[in-house]
């Protein structure tokens, strides 16, 4: 049994399994006629953590009462969409080119008005789409920076344009994850002393305890973009630089360890719910 558990009534519909409820749908099901009139006499929709653009916004159309609310993730997607948001919102966050394709790197085309110039070495590429550390390099010389753009245009190939050239930020052994599930805000450091990744599943280790006053800033300044956003379930990244953060990038799907487990992440998300709902009835 988990603390806080709540039970949707029919009125609700439930594409998320870990959730208990009266009407629960299976997400990969048919998009059939059944399904949609549930959908059209719903009072509010619950959506698990993997769910395709399409069908998300197909159903916030007919009921405007979705929790997690994805328009921004949707709206902005991947780490080129992560950029453009911190450009838009104009939160801190480090130098950031966005390169819609390899061929921006190109002096030679023809529509070319403003050649772009690759910052000093070294610097950090992330390509749209990656996790857990995926499709983010280190770049130290042009041997690593040829080899990288390989990959991209590969990507490119694939259906998968665009990418961001950033500052690297040197001597920072830490991020911190900040994870808002609902009302709640839990954030934690993530050290790495000789990677340039901080993922967990790369071998980060995680301490909640260090320097809470930057961890209250770290918190507040997402709290702060949320209220903004109306973000209300994903895992932030900062760094920070003479102790003032920055944003790297949000994950809408990510690691639970920070939280307590499974376990940990499913009593906060059932006490989200639950107070979004009382939101709004």
């Amino acid at each position: 049994m988990i603390d806080n558990e709540v039970i949707l009534g029919p009125e609700i519909i439930n594409f998320n399994p870990v959730i208990k409820s009266e009407r629960f749908f299976w997400i990969n099901s048919v998009w059939d006629d059944y399904l949609i009139d549930a959908l059209k006499k719903a009072k509010a929709i619950i959506f698990p953590q993997h769910v395709d653009r399409e069908f998300y916004c197909f159903c916030k159309q007919i009921c405007p009462n979705c929790f997690p609310n994805y328009d921004i993730r949707f709206k902005w997607e991947g780490k080129v969409g992560d950029a453009l948001l911190f450009k838009a919102f104009d939160v801190p966050h480090p130098k950031t080119f966005i390169l819609p394709c390899v061929e921006t790197l190109s002096e030679e085309h023809l529509a070319i008005t403003k050649p772009f110039n690759l910052p000093p070495y070294p610097f950090v590429i992330k390509s749209a789409r990656g996790g857990e550390g995926t499709g983010t390099w280190l770049i130290r010389d042009n041997v690593e920076f040829r080899k990288v753009l390989k990959i991209l245009e590969h990507l490119e190939w694939q259906g998968k344009k665009g990418f961001i050239i950033q500052e690297y930020i040197p001597n920072t052994k830490r991020d911190l994850r900040v994870v808002v599930i609902g009302n709640n805000i839990v954030s934690y450091w993530r050290y790495s002393e000789d990677s340039f990744y901080h993922n967990v599943s790369r071998g980060a280790k995680i301490d909640k305890d260090a320097d809470p006053d930057l961890q209250e800033i770290g918190r507040e300044i997402v709290k702060s973009f949320c209220k903004s956003t109306m973000i209300n379930l994903a895992a932030f990244d900062l760094i920070f630089r003479d102790n003032k953060p920055l944003f790297l990038e949000i994950n809408y799907t990510f690691g639970r360890t920070g939280l307590g487990g499974s376990k940990g992440f499913y009593k906060f998300l059932n006490l989200a719910i639950k107070n979004w709902l009382k939101s709004i009835s």
